[in-house]
Formats: structure tokens, C-alpha cells, sequence
């Protein structure tokens, strides 16, 4: 039985049933018993990218992120100390982090179709400056030090000279511009635990589908399509983490683990239909695509089995769950 027919019987519904009681010394928990349980609670982690309890309600809270996020990635353009592909991967980075932040409140968000439009946008205008040093690190990876035609194929016209990254960075800058302007005034219909929950369970759904897919196809669209899906998940076990941090933080972990794995199929995906278009050897050709397509499997090998485990079970259990945390959380805050 082969790893994708694994995979696929992981998946398959199963009845609820009882967990045996482990035997052995008990997990200690993060929660006191007795009266110092009043006295004492855990530490609320300061986090970059999470809701805290200083924000009163959901709709204040994913409007301050936002406008972090942005304001971040609008802060990298406009500094002259960093090397571009650094600021390119940074900003890229930040809208990502925004757009999932925006799809998890999108049942309360009655403007997520334009705002998101705009970000989707704004994250096209540079992504040809960061596929070019994406190809050479895939290369090196790959083959280092090798496949010298087709190294030099590939820095023989960077799309990042000053001229073409300058307005790149430029259009990219007006669209974040216009978003900021929406985000000040970001409002949420609908209570919040209720917009969380409905946002929860629809993204787990697309990111469960998403697998199937990419299970069924195998191509590499599919995969590509599902790591966007993974990516969401993982900055809402983000922005969530501090609900209960020694659940949620391996879990996010893991996440993240699984999303670069799958990152770095895409590039290599993306690198093989690149090399199709490159005046290089046959043979050197050939070489790199055998290397490419070995390097894949291996990564699949890795991703499915993960994939698996972190999107078994209802979505609508897991937003459930997460939600009481949300609750529980709230309450002792």
C-alpha cells in the first residue's frame, strides 16, 4: 500500500469513539487546582501576530493586527537599508499574514471581496522579483555549484533591476495604500464568536478539500493551491496561539513544518516548467529535471502523511473546540 493510499484511508470519516486511558504518570497541566487556582494564571505570551486580551472585542482586535501588518510591509518599502529581496519576502509575508487574518472574519466582513482583491494585487505587483532569486536557490539546492547553463539561463535578465523593482514596488505600495484606508474603518456584522467559529470551519473545510485534490491530481497546481490553504490554517493557529499556547503552539508548529515542505514542492514545480522555456543542453536539461522530480517525491512522502494528520477529523469539531478555548480564554482574562 503506497503513502497516497494511506493517506486517503487516514482521511475517511470514522466513528467517535472513547480514547482508552493511557496509563502512566499523568500530563501535567498548565491550570492550577484549589485556591491558588485564583490567584494564578498562565502568562499571556506577547505575540506579533495574535489576538490579546487587550482587544475588547473580535472587530477590534483583527482591525489593530491589520493595520500592523500593513503598516509593516508599507515600512518595507519604504526603507533604503534593506536589501530588496529581503523587503520583497517581508512584505509578501505580511499580506499573506493580513489576507488570512481578513478570511478568517470574512463571515462578519461585508468588504473582504474588495479589500482582498486589493491585497491579492498588491502581492502580484512584486512577486516576479522574488520568483528569480527563488529559481537560483531551487537550483542550488539542487545541483550546488552544478548545471552551470543553466545557472547562467537563469541571471542573465533579473526582473529586479532598479528600474522595473522601483515601480513594482511603487504599484504595490498604492494598493496597500488604498486597503489602509478600508482597514481604519473595519467593522464586524454579527457577534464574535460566532463570526470565528463560521470563518474557522469554512477555511478548515477549503483546506480539507484542497488535500483531496491534491491527493486526486497529484499536479502541481493542486498543491500549490492547497499550501495557500495550509498557510491560512497556520496564522489562524497564530493569531489564536494564546487561547491555551501548549495546544495551540505545537500545533502551529507543525503547520508551519507542512507549509514549508510544501512551499518547497512549488519550487520545484516551478523551476521544472521553467526549464522547459531555457536555451540550455538537452542533457543538462535532463539531469536537472530527474534531480527535480527525485527531490519532489521525497518531500511528498513527507507533506501527505503530515497533511493528513493535521486535517483529520470535522472541521465544524475543530472550530467548535477552538472556539470554548476562545470562551475560556476570554472569561479568565
Amino acid at each position: 500500500m503506497n503513502v497516497r493510499t494511506i493517506v486517503v484511508l487516514l482521511l475517511r470519516p470514522r466513528r467517535k469513539a472513547r480514547s482508552p486511558t493511557r496509563p502512566g504518570k499523568p500530563a501535567q497541566s498548565q491550570f492550577r487546582s484549589g485556591p491558588a487556582a485564583a490567584k494564578v494564571r498562565p502568562k499571556e505570551p506577547r505575540m506579533a501576530f495574535s489576538f490579546t486580551l487587550s482587544d475588547r472585542t473580535l472587530a477590534l482586535g483583527t482591525r489593530r493586527i491589520a493595520l500592523e501588518q500593513i503598516d509593516r510591509a508599507l515600512d518595507y518599502i519604504d526603507r533604503s537599508n534593506v536589501p530588496q529581496g529581503e523587503a520583497v519576502h517581508e512584505i509578501r509575508k505580511n499580506v499573506k499574514r493580513l489576507r488570512a487574518l481578513l478570511r478568517l472574519v470574512r463571515p462578519g466582513l461585508a468588504d473582504h471581496a474588495t479589500l482582498d482583491m486589493l491585497l491579492r494585487d498588491a502581492a502580484r505587483r512584486i512577486a516576479a522579483l522574488r520568483d528569480a532569486a527563488v529559481l537560483l536557490h531551487t537550483l542550488d539546492a539542487l545541483a550546488p555549484g552544478g548545471l552551470p547553463a543553466i545557472r547562467a539561463a537563469l541571471t542573465q535578465a533579473p526582473p529586479g533591476a532598479p528600474g522595473v523593482a522601483d515601480d513594482a514596488l511603487a504599484a504595490c505600495r498604492a494598493d496597500l495604500t488604498s486597503a489602509r484606508g478600508s482597514l481604519k474603518a473595519l467593522a464586524l456584522k454579527g457577534a464574535g464568536p460566532d463570526v470565528l467559529q463560521e470563518g474557522l470551519t469554512r477555511t478548515l473545510r477549503q483546506a480539507q478539500a484542497g488535500l483531496h485534490v491534491a491527493l486526486g491530481e497529484a499536479s502541481a497546481a493542486a498543491v500549490h493551491d492547497f499550501r495557500k490553504r495550509v498557510k491560512d490554517h497556520l496564522y489562524h493557529a497564530r493569531l489564536l496561539t494564546p487561547l491555551w499556547p501548549a495546544m495551540m503552539s505545537p500545533h502551529a508548529t507543525l503547520t508551519e513544518e507542512l507549509g514549508e515542505t510544501l512551499g518547497l514542492m512549488n519550487d520545484i514545480a516551478v523551476f521544472r516548467d521553467t526549464l522547459a522555456s531555457l536555451d540550455i543542453p538537452p542533457g543538462e536539461r535532463a539531469d536537472a529535471g530527474v534531480l527535480a522530480r527525485v527531490r519532489h517525491d521525497r518531500l511528498s512522502l513527507t507533506a501527505l502523511p503530515l497533511a493528513a494528520r493535521l486535517f483529520a477529523g470535522r472541521p465544524e469539531d475543530v472550530a467548535e473546540r477552538w472556539c470554548a478555548w476562545w470562551a475560556i480564554w476570554r472569561a479568565e482574562g
